[in-house]
């Protein structure tokens, strides 16, 4: 009986380190460098597992937001009361 109790300790601490073991695996190869990417002010991939940077629409456009002027407002109809 004794010998069953022994045996049992060593299977739960085994599954235990394994457990463990994938954990912070998981954390080591997901978790911080999103953690890290984020804490750049970039955006994380997770499809492929990449730091990217954000690219600013008028970099694609070529418009630059210094030449960029707002839209002239348009009046607002009164609505007519009943």
């Amino acid at each position: 009986m004794n010998r069953w109790i022994v045996a049992t300790r060593y299977v739960v601490l085994g599954l235990f380190l394994v457990t463990s073991a994938g954990i912070a695996g998981y954390d080591w190869w997901f978790v911080w460098p999103a953690q890290k990417c984020d804490r750049a002010g970039a955006w994380w991939d997770p499809k492929d597992h990449q730091c990217l940077d954000p690219v600013p629409i008028w970099r694609m456009t070529g418009r630059e937001p210094s030449t960029l002027r707002p839209a002239a407002a348009k009046p607002v109809a009164v609505a007519a009361k009943p």
